[in-house]
This record gives structure tokens, sequence and C-alpha cells, in this order.
């Protein structure tokens, strides 16, 4: 049985059930607003049918207008993408939302709590309303492996458009392989629009962009094809292939969904996460200098064909604040250069991002004489390097010392005469015997011989490759959320 059918059974034990399954998903990653939302209203509907935990009607009330709220709030926030905030009325009004539910929420917030039955109404109506627009969809369009299908359907398409033959110089073509190219791409055409016209606007993000941004797309997997620094301009051929589909799919999304979630992705696989180690890192180990320069030469793309700079008076398609917060906030060789694209293409923008382009470029070039210090001087001094029969020793080492510690510290509370600090005098001489005690034991744990509770460490021979998630027989574990957990009863603390 599917999430959808569980949520929306008839039966309480199903629809707990369904509710448990989207809590694995929050504790596993973010999930779409539109089945948060779902979960929250159907688990509020399960806690006014039981009475769970003697709630009140009152509290009833309170806990039923937060999750109408938040449904109206995580829906519509979707729909807030320009660069001036709207009206929630006008934004619910164009997904087609009723506008009675915005004005529930609105009393929710401002004004007196509706009735307990005015807002159990608005609880089944907002569901049914969910259902329409969110699982209805997905149940009637989206397969089993969705991102797998979209990944073959672009492919697909990619590759008849490029078998295509054409006309060039007045070069003779031969007219049978035309008509079976053109088969092949009409076929290849209605399989992905077929497909596309199906998807919520959600598998932008979480499907279509990280399809794009695998290598063999947008990226192409000939390096002749890919872009390199510091021109990072995008080949014609690299342009023709894909401009066509780009267009086709920000007209079926529209420009302010499509274009900023690629954007948004692109921009994110080259800036990692900073933090006190990894600010002004050169960029993602994971790609190459000329994966990175590709994905800068598209983003050098987009922005001229939806972009529109600060002093024009165009109006623009697109909003990159996003680009320009995560690029600032992730500074690296890649991010900066992200920030002097921008700057080229929106002069108004040049004279505020010089300081932040310049520092991040004086500090990229001190960390880069820093390391090239560093190297120069690693010749002439002696390096430590921590061996795993080193880190075994200290291991040993450092349990023994705590056993003394404690064992001392137990004979210091029965005797209460001795001294704190003698509780850290360890006989040096045992402690040689018991490190090396210990020592051998790791080792025999390691080759096999013994039997011990402790974690040991499997030898490298003996390693097996499985799957991401999966335990070492690939066998996939348990990931519904324990019903139990939510009648655990809160413990108090002692004062």
């Amino acid at each position: 049985m599917s999430v959808a059918e569980c949520l929306y059974s008839t039966d309480t034990s199903e629809r707990k059930c369904g509710v448990a399954i989207v809590k694995a998903w929050r504790a596993r990653a973010r999930v779409p607003v539109a089945i948060d939302a779902t979960a929250n209203l159907v688990e509020m509907t399960i806690a006014s049918q039981e009475q769970r935990q003697g709630l009140t009607i009152n509290q009833l009330r309170h806990l039923y207008t937060m999750a109408l709220i938040r449904f109206v709030n995580t829906i519509v926030d979707l729909e807030q993408k320009g660069t001036y905030a709207q009206s929630i009325v006008s934004l619910a009004g164009r997904i087609g939302m009723p506008a009675w539910f915005v004005e529930l929420r609105h009393a929710g917030t401002h004004e007196q709590l509706p009735s307990l039955v005015v807002l159990q109404s608005a609880c089944d109506q907002a569901l049914y309303w969910l259902k329409d627009y969110y699982w209805n969809k997905q149940t009637r369009s989206l397969p089993t492996d969705t991102q797998s299908h979209i990944r073959e359907a672009i492919s697909k398409y990619v590759a008849a458009q490029g078998n295509v033959p054409s006309k060039s110089e007045g070069r003779k073509v031969n007219k049978k392989l035309v008509v079976a190219g053109q088969k092949a791409l009409e076929a290849a055409t209605d399989e992905l629009t077929q497909l596309v016209g199906n998807l919520h606007s959600d598998a932008v993000r979480l499907y279509l962009v990280p399809v794009l941004l695998e290598p063999g797309f947008l990226v192409p997997e000939n390096k002749k094809m890919q872009s390199s620094f510091p021109d990072c301009k995008l080949p014609s051929a690299l342009e023709a292939q894909w401009k066509e589909l780009l267009q086709w799919f920000a007209e079926c999304w529209g420009e302010s969904l499509f274009v900023e979630e690629l954007l948004n992705g692109m921009v994110s696989s080259l800036t990692p996460d900073s933090s006190e180690l990894g600010i002004f890192e050169l960029g993602d180990s994971s790609i190459t200098r000329n994966h990175a320069a590709t994905l800068i030469a598209w983003i050098r793309w987009i922005l001229e064909a939806y972009y529109a700079p600060s002093n024009s008076d165009a109006r623009s398609l697109i909003v990159i604040d996003d680009l320009l917060e995560t690029c600032l906030r992730n500074p690296g060789y890649y991010s900066r250069s992200v920030l002097k694209v921008v700057s080229e293409i929106d002069p108004a923008l040049k004279q505020d991002l010089k300081p932040f382009v310049d520092y991040i470029g004086k500090a990229l070039q001190a960390l880069a004489n820093i390391d090239e210090k560093a190297k120069s001087n690693s010749g002439s001094k002696s390096t430590v390097i921590l061996s795993e029969v080193g880190m075994r020793e200290e291991e040993a080492l450092m349990e023994q010392r705590l056993k003394a510690h404690f064992s001392l510290t137990a004979a210091n509370d029965q005797n209460d005469k001795l001294e704190a600090d003698s509780s850290m005098d360890v006989d040096p001489v045992n402690m040689a015997v018991n490190v090396n005690i210990a020592v051998n034991d790791a080792a025999a744990a390691q080759s096999g011989a013994g039997n011990s509770s402790r974690w040991s460490y499997v030898p490298q021979p003996l390693w097996s490759a499985c799957a991401i998630g999966t335990l070492v027989d690939n066998s996939i574990p348990p990931l519904d959320w324990p019903t139990w957990v939510d009648d655990i009863p809160l413990q108090t603390v002692p004062a």
C-alpha cells in the first residue's frame, strides 16, 4: 500500500502507518511541503478522534489552528518568487487554493479562534484539496523510479536530436536517414512531453535538476565540449544541443520556477558549505575544474537569457538573490567566478560586489602562498605519521589510564583518607604490562581470534561492496517510524 493510500484510508491504523512513514522521511531528509502538510493534518484528525492524552477542546482548537496556518503558509510560500512580496490572497488564487482558507488563517492568527467544528471541517477540506493538488497528480503520473525515467527520456531525446541529419554547405543528405531521424525525434519528444506534463512542480527540484546536473547532461563527458578557466565560455555545440530543451522546460513550469531552481542547483554544486575549516576552499573536490567551468558557463548563458540588469528598463524574468547569498556565504574560487559573471552582466551590481570579489581573491592568494610555503618546508622538517598501530597503542594506553583512574577513585571513596591527586598515581611497570596486553588483545580481535562484545576492526581483504543505505548483506533496514515513540510519556525533570 502506498503512502497516499495510507494517509487517506478510512482505517485509523493505516492512517497512523502513513503518518509514521512521513516521520521517517523527515528524519532522513527534507520532504515536499504538500506531504508534510498532509501528514500534519492527518495526525491532527487522528488526535481529535481519539482525544489523545486527554486534550481539551481549547487545546484541540489551538492545535488545529496551528496545523491549518502552517498548511496555508508552506503551500503559498512556494509561489513567492518575485522581488516584492505579494499578498497571500493573490498567491493562493494563482494555485487554486480556496480564499476562505486564507481567511481562516487570518482569523486564527489575529482574531478569535474558530470553533472546533469549523476547524475540523476545514481540516477535512484541506486534505481533499491536497489530494487533488498533489497526490492525485503524483499517483497517475509518477513511475516507480521517477529519476531514472527522467534520465532515460532526456537521454533519448538528446540522442535523437543529434542523429537528425542536417544540410550544411550544400551537402547532400540521404532522405531515408532524415525521415528515420525525424521519426525517432518525434517519438522521443512525445515520450518526454508526456512525462514532463505529468510531473509536479516539486519534481523540478527533487528529480529534474539533479538529473540535468549529472555528468553527461549539461556537463558532457567529452572534454572537448567542456569549458575551461578563466574564460568559462559555453561551446556553441553544447549550447545548440540543450538550448531548445531548456527553453521548453522553462515554458512548462515558468522561468521563475525552473530557471531559478536550476541556478540554485548549479551554485550549490559549485559552493560547498563554508565552515571553520572549509571556508575559502577552491571548490567541491567531487567535480573537476572543467566541470565547474562548464557550470559557470551555463550560469552566464542563463543570466544573459533570463535576467535583466538592475539599471535596465526591461523586466527580469528571474531573481538572483538566492544565488548571490549562497556565493557570499560560501566564498571560494568557484563562487568568486560566479560573482564575476554577475558583475559582467549587471554593471549596477559590479560596484557592490567588487569589494567581496577582491577580498575573496586576496584570501585565496594568501592561502595558496601558505600552502606553497608549507610544501617547501616539508622536506626539511620531519613529520609525524600516525599509523594504525600507533592509534591502537594510544587507545589502549588511554583505556588503561581511565581504568586506573576510576579504580583508584573508588578506593578513595571507600577509605576517604587518600588525597584527591593520588587517584592519578599509576605504577609505570604495571602500566607497561597492561598496555602490551591491550595491544595484543586488539591485534587478536583484528585477526578474528577470540570473542568480544566490543566493535572490532574487520581485515581489509574481508571488505565487500554494498549500496549506500543498505546493510552488508544488501538488505534495506526498516525505515518506518515506530508508533510506540509517540506514546512515550514525558519524564519529569527533577528539581
